[in-house]
């Protein structure tokens, strides 16, 4: 028997939930308060028959949901019940379930909240995702895959529960690793190398000392040092891509260089100079935000409906 506050004796409906007949668990519960958080509940209750047993008059309605789900579910509705403690995915998945089911939209809003919560993220990121694709949840089916790599999915809690995640949605998400993480190498490679397009690579300083075969040998280092960690963290952000650069290769050369906003590139903070961090950090936060764009652009393929062949 469920330890639970749901047996008021001034309830006026009573929900016998469960899937055995012969093993119900009964709701004593209000009518009001059930109609007013969910319709599916407004509905059920315009067909209550009375009950004859021991409740007397009070109309029964049976449902066939576990009353593990249905004591979650009414915790999510009734003012002045603590809500239920998410500890961890299944049981996410079991309530977003049957509040999606009875039609609760406040309970339903707080939850998918829930599941994009950093905590749950962190522990399972894969377990994520495969709950926001199995209840349609596409926004914070997005923030889960963002930082998936294949090593996670192998080696998350949820990847035994694989076969949760329809085959469909498997490829999708294969599809994205794959093309973000071979797109994102070739972008961060091909930034930091002499190109004459400035809008493509890094323009030298100009400063013979600086721009030289060990300017591009520098950044050459620096390139493969951040397609390491973006590897295995491939959201990568600003304050990471600083910390690579400074405890990254040696510069070719002490000393600054002087005045090099007149440098003929477009756009001037993409002149690099190994031995102005300024120039290098402006350089980096645009790296990061390309990665991030091209990273969101490849998700809504993935998960939109233009799904590419």
């Amino acid at each position: 028997m469920l330890s639970d506050p749901f047996s008021a004796e001034d309830g006026d409906v009573i929900l016998r939930a469960g899937p055995d007949p012969d093993l119900k668990h009964d709701f004593r519960v209000h009518k009001l308060v059930l109609s007013l958080g969910s319709p599916v509940f407004k509905v059920l209750f315009q067909t209550a028959q009375p009950d004859d047993g021991q409740e007397g008059l009070i109309p029964a309605v049976p449902i066939t949901d576990p009353p593990e789900s249905v004591d979650l579910l009414l915790r999510s509705i009734y003012p002045g019940v603590a809500p239920p403690t998410i500890t961890d995915l299944p049981m996410l998945l079991g309530l977003l379930t049957i509040v999606d089911k009875y039609a609760v939209p406040t309970a339903c809003l707080s939850l998918k909240e829930r599941l994009a919560a950093a905590d749950l993220l962190e522990k399972d990121p894969f377990g994520v995702f495969i709950v926001a694709r199995r209840l349609g949840l596409i926004d914070e089916a997005k923030v889960a895959a963002r930082g998936l790599t294949l090593a996670k999915v192998m080696n998350s809690p949820s990847s035994k529960n694989a076969q949760n995640l329809a085959g469909e949605d498997l490829f999708r998400l294969m599809w994205f690793i794959q093309k973000r993480g071979d797109e994102g190498k070739r972008m961060i490679q091909k930034f930091f190398m002499w190109g004459t397009d400035p809008t493509i690579g890094a323009i030298p300083c100009g400063d013979e000392a600086h721009s030289g075969e060990g300017a591009k040998e520098f950044f050459a280092k620096l390139a493969e040092q951040i397609v390491e960690e973006f590897e295995v963290n491939p959201c990568l952000d600003l304050e990471q891509m600083v910390r690579i650069f400074t405890i990254g290769p040696d510069p070719p050369s002490e000393g600054f260089c002087g005045d090099i906003a007149s440098h003929p590139a477009q756009r001037d903070f993409y002149v690099f100079c190994p031995t102005q961090p300024s120039r290098i950090v402006a350089a980096l936060a645009h790296l990061t935000s390309e990665l991030e764009r091209n990273r969101d652009v490849l998700l809504g393929k993935a998960l939109g409906r233009e799904f590419p062949t």
